[in-house]
């Protein structure tokens, strides 16, 4: 992994989801601290456990969120896209890590240090609020993903969870359904839907047919967000 210190953000670097909806002032004072910072695909960039506060965005690349709270197949929770940040529980509650980030790709990131953030939240208080909204960006993912996966229909589910981990599920604007593809094998997706394999592969065989996704070498990608959003919110 590689850090440099030159302009704190790149050129597009992607302003989206919870960082959008921030005070621009604040914005633009988290961003004046971040430094980029390459990872390789299957790096980890913290455990659960860790202690520590860096906060992370993503400039390009797919991070995997995991965590073990129940089986121990169970792992990955989440892919996070070019535009999403991850880390900041740590610092509103000063706890060690809860989950563990993963470069699923080669990923570019940036990196706000902790103790450089801290030290901006102690002159800019009211910052604190401008970071919670992250945590509550958060909690209405992991709500909407376990409300998705409450689907009674495995093709509308499947569906709905393959949206979600391409960053489409609940998507809007021009990228809404810009084509994506998912960096997971088919054993790992059929977990992430809760389903069998034989399930899954019966399932994605019908949207490959209507050429609502395609399948890689231990890839899938969706071809048509729109479309398949429609058979996700049939269910």
């Amino acid at each position: 992994m590689t850090e440099t210190r030159g302009p704190s953000v790149p050129v597009g670097f992607p302003i989206r989801g919870w960082l959008a909806d921030c005070a621009p002032q604040f914005t633009r004072d988290l961003l004046s601290l971040a430094r980029p910072k390459s990872f390789a695909a299957g790096s980890v960039i913290y455990q659960a456990g860790d202690v520590g506060g860096d906060v992370f965005g993503i400039s390009s690349g797919v991070v995997t969120l995991q965590c073990r709270f129940t089986h121990a197949d169970a792992v990955v929770l989440h892919m996070a896209w070019p535009g999403e940040w991850f880390g900041t529980l740590s610092v509103l509650l000063e706890r060690g890590r809860r989950i563990t980030a993963i470069a699923r790709t080669d990923v570019e990131l940036l990196r706000v240090p902790g103790e450089e953030l801290r030290a901006l939240l102690r002159r800019r208080p009211e910052w604190f609020a401008e970071l919670g909204r992250d945590a509550v960006y958060s909690l209405d993912l992991a709500t909407q993903g376990a409300v998705d996966l409450l689907i009674r229909d495995a093709s509308a589910r499947c569906a709905a969870v393959l949206l979600r981990l391409a960053g489409r599920r609940w998507a809007s604007g021009p990228d809404a359904d810009v084509p994506t593809e998912i960096p997971a094998s088919q054993t790992e997706l059929a977990m992430l839907c809760n389903v069998s394999r034989n399930t899954f592969s019966s399932v994605v065989k019908e949207f490959s047919s209507r050429r609502l996704v395609s399948l890689g070498y231990r890839s899938l990608t969706v071809n048509d967000p729109a479309r398949l959003r429609a058979v996700a919110d049939a269910g």
